[in-house]
């Protein structure tokens, strides 16, 4: 599971003790087993119950892996690599677990240790690897009747496409999953894997009745970690419809009781959806409380959700209370933490990406070889046919040959075109956040080296979300397109311009002192201003707030610029807008969370 699953994906060891739950038998009543078989099945029952009685088992086993059989050879890996995860060994639990999904002759077994590898991958990172081996775990379902392995790698599947974007298909293996589920399992997982999809992929507009029923069931059965994950899903939905109170009755009646499962990712999204939701309310102290809360448990080293939300409302709640100095170390905190979860976001979904166009290709490569095949044995049989006849075959598959090529030269543009398409932004066209902060950071750095001066613009439209409300969002993205249009015309080819999100966005200027910089945003302030904002409409017009920031006052760094360019923003915001204001390196930036109110 993860703890958002557009988010980061959860802690391993629980997972594999949900999963194996499902996977588990009932107690042995008999005695101690004795043939390999027997010893095997048993640890295999056992492993959550009785994790100790489990590695005596293994222990006992692994001194008669010479005499064991191919079949019990493979099991035996098999729940090495499990005791290796579960005990944190993770290199080693990988090692195992590769080993028998490559190689045992079981193929279920080879199913389950590539179900359990893929969550071991996400959980690492190692994205990329791991939609390899989910197009295995595909391959290999249809042959998999076994109804708990493939219950498991449904839910891998489910989980791990809904981190990169893929909601469709998520959801398609958690319905599967809930019209399905195998002797001692209920809808309970799959619904809550629909139910997080959904809302992930923003198709929850109204709480299905099904959705709480499916959370009595898990109640009912003991599936606290998903019945508690339901409640985490639930609550961000009422707090996204303006139901803060309700969000916090769902989640602080279940919070001690989560306290008690040791699911450290879950518990901080739960802090992280308080600590919003007591802000939403007012409650600073609350507020400020969860979100540290939030903070202190995600996972060290990790840019998760929780930890970029935490920071996010401990910067609002110092800058409320006039904390300047707290409130701008909070905010430098959560851009980092907001940068680190982007790019995560970002590898996740380039890497199923990268792995579909790998998968289309050597398609097609095998293809071609067959191809080739045929022609050499149609070349061997000209003796035996028509010289004619087998000359005109020849044509017909080298012309099939040069389609093929076609096709390869076509994917490999596909691929090029989609690079370009991950670096632009889908509505304007222009640098989206990512590749604007790339090539920004490029340019400055050059500026520093040969001491040419740079300024960073930011703008954003004036009352965008009254246009949206009143007009609807087509006419927004009208609005979006034609004001970029009218800056583009203004801008120089060596300028940076993106789009930071929403109708904010920002521009990097190159050699260029703050005097002239005010000047080019006068510029643009007034182009906007004196265009009509769609063809639609002439009568609607947009004008826009602006700020500026130079390396002359904060230096060559980014991160300071943006920062400084914000507040200058804010306060053209607090003046009226439609106006220019220069920065000043003692200001204090807005709020990432006031975006509304500032359009």
């Amino acid at each position: 599971m993860k703890t958002s699953l557009r988010h980061v994906l959860p802690l391993l060891a629980t997972v594999l003790l949900v999963v194996c739950t499902g996977l588990r038998a009932a107690p042995d009543e008999g005695g101690i087993p004795s043939s390999p078989e027997a010893i095997l099945s048993r640890a295999d029952d056992i492993k959550i119950k009785d994790f100790e009685g489990f590695g005596r088992l293994l222990d006992g086993l692994e001194a008669r892996d010479a005499k064991l059989t191919p079949v019990e050879h493979w099991r035996l890996r098999f729940l090495q690599g499990w005791r290796y995860t579960w005990l944190g060994d993770y290199d080693a639990g990988r090692k195992a677990l590769e080993e028998v999904a490559d190689n045992a002759t079981d193929i279920v077994l080879r199913f389950r240790a590539t179900a359990t590898l893929i969550n071991l991958l996400g959980v690492g990172h190692r994205y990329q690897e791991a939609f390899v081996r989910l197009n295995q775990l595909q391959e290999m379902m249809p042959s998999i009747r076994d109804g708990k392995a493939r219950f498991q790698g449904l839910g891998e599947a489910s989980q791990l496409l809904s981190s990169a974007g893929q909601y469709e298909q998520a959801e398609a293996y958690a319905r599967e999953m809930m019209e399905n589920p195998p002797p001692g399992r209920t809808i309970c997982i799959g619904a809550q894997h629909l139910l997080r999809a959904e809302r992930e992929a923003n198709r929850l507009k109204t709480l299905d009745p099904m959705f709480l029923r499916a959370l009595d069931v898990c109640d009912a059965t003991g599936d606290d970690v998903f019945a508690d994950t339901m409640r985490a899903d639930i609550a961000a939905f009422h707090l996204s419809q303006g139901r803060a109170a309700e969000a916090v009755k769902i989640l602080t009646e279940s919070r001690d009781g989560l306290r008690t499962l040791n699911y450290p990712a879950l518990l901080t999204e739960y802090d992280a959806t308080l600590a919003q939701s007591y802000f939403a309310l007012g409650d600073l102290t609350n507020a400020r409380r969860f979100a540290l809360s939030a903070v202190a448990g995600s996972i060290k080293d990790e840019f998760t959700d929780p930890r970029r939300t935490g920071y996010g409302v401990l910067y609002e709640v110092e800058r409320r209370l006039g904390n300047a100095q707290a409130a701008l170390a909070y905010h430098e905190k959560y851009m980092e933490a907001d940068k680190g979860y982007l790019n995560d976001v970002s590898a996740r979904s380039l890497a199923f990406q990268i792995v579909d166009q790998q998968l289309l290709a050597r398609k097609a490569e095998v293809d071609a070889l067959n191809k080739q095949n045929e022609i050499l044995r149609l070349t061997g049989a000209l003796d035996r046919k028509e010289v004619e006849t087998g000359r005109l075959y020849i044509v017909v598959l080298l012309a099939s040959l040069g389609a093929i090529g076609w096709l390869l030269l076509w994917l490999r543009r596909s691929q090029l075109r989609f690079m370009k398409l991950a670096r632009r932004d889908g509505l304007t066209g222009i640098c989206n956040r990512e590749h604007f902060v790339e090539q920004a950071q490029r340019v400055l750095a050059y500026g520093a080296r040969s001491d040419r001066g740079a300024c960073v613009i930011l703008f954003d439209l004036d009352h965008f979300k009254a246009v949206n409300d009143t007009y609807g969002h087509a006419v927004g993205d009208e609005v979006l397109k034609r004001g970029v249009d009218v800056c583009r015309r203004a801008l120089h080819a060596c300028d940076v311009f993106g789009r930071l999100g929403g109708e904010e966005f920002a521009v990097l200027l190159p050699d260029c002192s703050p005097v002239q910089a005010r000047a080019r945003a006068e510029q643009l302030r007034l182009s906007i201003a004196a265009t009509s904002a769609t063809q639609a409409r002439p009568d609607l017009t947009v004008t826009a707030s602006f700020g500026i920031a130079g390396s002359m006052q904060c230096g060559f760094e980014l991160h300071r610029l943006l920062v400084v360019a914000d507040a200058a923003l804010y306060r053209a915001k607090r003046a009226g807008r439609n106006c220019v204001f220069m920065g000043d390196t003692g200001d204090i930036p807005d709020s990432p969370y006031l975006s509304e109110a500032r359009g």
